[in-house]
């Protein structure tokens, strides 16, 4: 973990930050702090790569800190803890964890103020939160919370310390107050060798099976395991599975442990679909009073949340739902109730329900599949009468739609009311758990009922769907406010895959029962909400204190809030935040009316597009020349599948991919997620393997360098935009919203079209309708929907501070003023308008790639690990041939560099630099010896076998005490000049002598020889080196050896203070810090060996 390296007030609070923060970062903490200071809601826009997570973390832990601090001393402690040191929470609360449980005394302030405010941290998908949870382990911002922080005695320190499990020594608690935990899903999360390999409600149905039978070793041993360390210690998903799986530990399953140790946690992480959707969240038993709740890369909540409170229930599931209770009943009568009963006395699971209100709930099912078939709704037919699957035209809705309210007339006609909704739902949760236990061992259901294990799973399933449409549409915030919803009564055609009875994932789809599905149309009840304040008043009647919603992709916050706000939830914190990065030299962006000058066709990728040739050519046009021009990785994102399906057509019917393909691998994103994976795989195997395999062809470099006089080194380097991949891609896809593409993964984006929603989707026409009615512009939210899922593609190109690529949006609408305008302020800040990409503006592209290459190369924009701090992903390196000394941030290791050797072209230059300032002294007689300039001796020997470079070690008697030259760059010419460089070859960084030294000692030496701030931030690490880890190695490195270091004896120093480290290191992280130390010194001698190499081309 980095040491912190700054404090910074904010709002009254001190805010531990490890690198030296931005103005933007510094403003986003602000707008944070505020909020939460005075329980307000914020929506906080900050583009990619501004640190949002980092400032999240530091400033929402700094607000918890600030209060366990000042309100610790109102508590006194009593005989009452646990044996883990931790103490359980009270709400969504947490009472002074790690320390003893305690009681108010002498104040007037209630209970629920003076407990622990919470963080709940929640983003889109696991991979987000996987991400977040590492950062949070890195940045050292939670080593603050230690239980130094009260007065506590030895006796309980010592029960913190103790495990409950002397079986499990392994994952025992530690001394921390902070605890944190992810709650994935069984997908993510289960270790079971056999069971883990089923997805979806395959996997579902499977766990709880075999848990329930108690055949799973892993969810067995919860009993036994101390699962409180898990807590202590930071783990993302991925290391949380490894200890889980790990015979160390004892095997766990860490699903279930999670959701053990939720509540003892400062820090939740979670997907906020487990939050928005209220039925999930109640299940998960998450309990939200007092909670500062997180909802980041929110620019999809509007949607989510919609989705969490709608429905869909069709024909076919009332008649599914009506057999499943059939079934049921007919069990029942059989005596298979007491059966399983007594098989199942142990379980927790009641399977017992009333027949009466059974018989009823069926009654009720009839009556509603009846009622619903006699809504008057058109029927689509062919033109000779017949069902078949068809759309409704541009702009109309195909169906039958109600205010939101009627959906109350027609569930009390049909014997369902707010009065017998909690008797149904007890007798229909009591009847799931009894349907699902007639599937015994093997799947097998009994003789005596005439039906499968695949039609029951179907019918219990249509069951469990039935229950949660009466959940959401009896729920407490639903009927208060049926004005964001619509009911919509319509007839769809059934999907291939689910008349098949087969989900995508090619698995049987317990949806689904064959024996009663057609190929026909299904008559569907839908229940829209349009509002995402139902979700997120839903939250804070939960007892939320603060909701921070935070995207890169937010604008226009003013609307937004208006669709976000309700009778309990106001927003009134707000930020659209700057960019970390210079917009004029690291960003190349322009929008385009047309193609080129032999094409004039317009570009405007709209639906009538698909059928324009003229278009398809024109834009293929501008995707070549960028081929040529931008380095590396291009996205290249359409707005519909369908555009860029024809476009991918057109282009290879006309050659023009296989064009492009001279210069890069050409790939498309695909429609199944699970393909995605090997895609993104090849795609950056082609980028890396591509750079590669174009220095192996030197005859094109040859005449160019004959001519320019330039090395080989720089030549290398321009060859870099002869190779990569081409991604095809939509807007709104995985590649899109759910990838991070960092440097050379993405240095161009091109937009081709705007993604605005389907018009012909009934849901985006009565969206419009419902924004109308409420007064909001639905023509405004129609654009705005575009405009974000664009903002949200161009964000792939930048990926932190140092990042860089060019943006073409290719789409003649972009110059439209409430399209333009609408874009992201960095964005729009040093756009061009061009009315095409004609030579100059291609050559700006050449000219602009050229710039930043020369200045990564030469390293010029190569910032130390502790300079940097806008990082989102680890740095991928460009090849070792042509990569400079780039350095990751947020202070991870720095890339590894390989330059090439510079031996013979050092000697090459050498000589010509000699022959120049010899031709010099004869034409001008001018002495050639100057305090500034390369200082070639006389005689200077004709062929130099090898060249004395002054940073290159002289062998000494103490690896410390090596001289070295005032002027940098003087070689000496004596006649035994061979046997010296032999002499000066670079010493083995493992063969340098060293005796032990303890701890004490090498402090001294480190406050030696190192600055006063590096040593400050070695210092903990060498305190506490008895519990490193790899990173903390990396971060070791990093202080020793920055990029900055030009003087040798310095650098020997610090080789020499590395080895003292070294030899206090136990055998399993030696070998590891001794590779890492070898490498980054000799990326230093090579940096060098390049600073030379510069030098003398200087002087030609």
């Amino acid at each position: 973990m980095n040491p912190i390296k700054n404090e910074y007030l904010i709002e009254g609070y001190s805010v531990p930050f490890p690198y030296d923060a931005y103005k933007c970062q510094i403003n986003y903490m602000q707008k944070i702090l505020y909020s939460l200071k005075y329980k307000k809601h914020a929506l906080l826009e900050s583009p990619t790569g501004t640190g949002k997570t980092l400032c999240l973390l530091a400033s929402t832990l700094a607000f918890q800190k600030h209060f366990l601090i000042s309100h610790g001393s109102l508590k006194k402690p009593i005989e009452n803890t646990s044996s883990a040191g931790v103490i359980k929470s009270e709400g969504g609360s947490i009472e002074l964890m790690g320390v003893p449980r305690t009681v108010l005394e002498n104040n007037k302030e209630t209970k629920m103020d003076m407990l622990i405010p919470r963080i709940i941290y929640s983003s889109r998908t696991h991979s987000q939160l996987s991400q977040v949870m590492r950062e949070l382990k890195s940045s050292g911002i939670s080593d603050g919370f230690t239980i130094e922080l009260f007065d506590t005695d030895a006796e309980n320190k010592a029960k913190i310390e103790k495990s409950t499990s002397k079986k499990r020594p392994v994952i025992k608690g530690g001394k921390k107050l902070f605890k944190a935990t992810i709650l994935g899903s069984r997908d993510q999360l289960c270790v079971h060798p056999k069971i883990s390999k089923f997805r979806g409600n395959a996997l579902i149905k499977n766990c709880r099976k075999i848990t329930k039978e108690g055949k799973c070793k892993y969810h067995n041993n919860l009993k036994q395991a101390n699962t409180s360390g898990v807590a202590a210690d930071i783990q993302d998903i991925e290391d949380l599975k490894n200890i889980a799986s790990s015979s160390d530990s004892g095997y766990f399953c860490p699903f279930y442990a999670t959701r053990e140790i939720e509540s003892v946690c400062n820090v939740v992480l979670l997907p906020y679909n487990y939050l928005l959707d209220s039925i999930t969240r109640q299940n998960l038993k998450i309990d939200l009073n007092n909670t500062v709740l997180i909802l980041d890369e929110a620019h999809n909540v509007e949607s989510v949340s919609e989705e969490a409170y709608s429905f869909d229930l069709r024909d076919i599931d009332l008649a599914l739902s009506q057999k499943a209770i059939q079934n049921i009943l007919e069990a029942t009568k059989l005596g298979l109730l007491q059966e399983k009963e007594s098989d199942e006395q142990d379980s927790e699971v009641d399977i017992s329900f009333d027949i009466e209100v059974a018989v009823a709930l069926a009654t009720g099912i009839h009556l509603l599949s009846r009622n619903l078939k006699e809504i008057p709704c058109p029927v689509p037919t062919n033109n000779n009468g017949s069902k078949f699957k068809s759309f409704p035209k541009m702009g109309e809705v195909q169906g039958t739609t109600y205010p939101g309210s009627h959906i109350y007339s027609l569930f009390a006609s049909s014997g369902f009311g707010i009065d017998n909704f909690q008797a149904i739902d007890e007798c229909l949760t009591n009847m799931i758990n009894f349907g699902q236990n007639l599937v015994g061992p093997g799947g097998n259901v009994s003789s005596q009922l005439d039906v499968n294990s695949i039609q029951i799973n179907a019918r219990i399933g249509a069951l469990e769907r039935f229950q949660r449409c009466l959940r959401l549409t009896f729920n407490e915030t639903v009927m208060k406010n049926p004005q964001w919803f619509k009911l919509y009564i319509h007839y769809e055609p059934d999907s291939y895959k689910e008349i098949n009875g087969f989900d995508e994932n090619g698995g049987q789809n317990s949806f689904v029962d064959p024996e009663t599905t057609d190929q026909g149309l299904s008559l569907y009840l839908s229940f829209w909400c349009f509002s995402a304040a139902a979700a997120l008043s839903s939250l804070v009647s939960a007892g939320v204190r603060s909701m921070i919603i935070t995207s890169g992709t937010l604008s226009p916050l003013d609307t937004l809030a208006q669709q976000f706000s309700s009778s309990n939830v106001t927003f009134d914190v707000f930020l659209e935040n700057d960019h970390v990065i210079d917009s004029e030299s690291q960003l190349w962006a322009a929008t385009l009316e047309r193609g080129n000058s032999t094409n004039n066709t317009h570009l405007i990728g709209s639906y009538e597009a698909r059928n324009n040739p003229s278009y398809f050519s024109s834009l293929g046009s501008v995707v070549f020349d960028c081929v040529k021009r931008i380095p590396d990785g291009i996205l290249l994102f359409f707005g519909s599948y369908s555009l860029m399906d024809q476009a991918v057509k057109h282009w290879t019917d006309q050659g023009l991919i296989e064009r492009i393909k001279a210069f890069k691998s050409v790939f498309i994103e695909p429609r199944n997620s699970f393909e995605l994976g090997s895609v993104l795989d090849s795609y950056m195997d082609c980028i890396k393997k591509g750079a590669d395999s174009s220095s192996q062809n030197d005859g094109y470099f040859k005449d160019k360098k004959a001519k320019s006089g330039l090395s080989d080194f720089v030549l290398k380097s321009k060859r870099i935009s002869s190779s990569g991949s081409l991604l095809i891609a939509v807007c709104r896809g995985k590649v899109s919203e759910g990838i991070n593409f960092s440097d050379n993964a993405c240095r161009g984006v091109i937009i081709a079209g705007l993604p605005f929603p389907s018009i012909a989707d009934a849901r985006v026409c009565l969206k419009k309708q419902y924004m109308d009615e409420s007064k909001m512009d639905g023509r405004q939210w129609y654009n705005q929907q575009a405009i974000r899922a664009v903002n949200q593609a161009i964000g792939r190109v930048v990926r932190h501070r140092n990042d860089y690529g060019a943006i073409i949006l290719a789409d003649k609408r972009f110059n439209q003023p409430n399209i333009y305008t609408r874009l992201s302020k960095w964005i729009r800040t040093n756009t061009k308008h061009l009315p095409q990409l004609d030579s100059r503006q291609l050559d700006n592209i050449s000219d602009f790639f050229e710039k930043k290459l020369s200045i990564t190369v030469n390293g010029t924009n190569c910032q130390s690990s502790e300079g940097n701090n806008n990082k989102e992903i680890p740095t991928k390196t460009l090849p070792s041939n042509i990569t400079g000394n780039k350095t990751t941030l947020y202070g991870r290791n720095p890339s590894v560099v390989s330059f090439p050797n510079l031996s013979n072209e050092i000697n090459t230059l050498l000589k010509r630099v000699e022959n120049k300032n010899t031709t010099k002294e004869e034409s001008k007689g001018e002495e050639n010896n100057t305090n500034n300039k390369i200082i070639i001796p006389k005689p200077f020997p004709g062929l130099i076998s090898k060249v004395s470079v002054p940073w290159k070690r002289v062998k000494t008697s103490s690896p410390c005490s090596e001289s070295r030259n005032s002027t940098p760059w003087t070689f000496s010419s004596n006649k035994n000049e061979s046997s010296i460089h032999e002499n000066q070859k670079r010493t083995n960084f493992n063969i340098i002598p060293l005796e032990k030294m303890n701890y004490q000692e090498i402090l001294n030496n480190s406050k030696n020889i190192l600055k006063e701030d590096e040593f400050n931030r070695l210092k903990p690490y060498i305190q506490n080196l008895s519990q490193v880890n790899s990173n903390s190695l990396r971060s070791i490195a990093n202080i020793l050896f920055p990029s900055y270091i030009m003087d040798e004896k310095e650098l020997t120093e610090r080789k020499s203070l590395a080895l003292e480290l070294l030899k206090l290191l136990s055998n399993k992280y030696r070998e590891e810090f001794r590779t890492m130390i070898e490498k980054m010194t000799s990326n230093i001698d090579m940096m060098k060996d390049k600073a030379l190499v510069d030098a003398l081309e200087s002087e030609l």
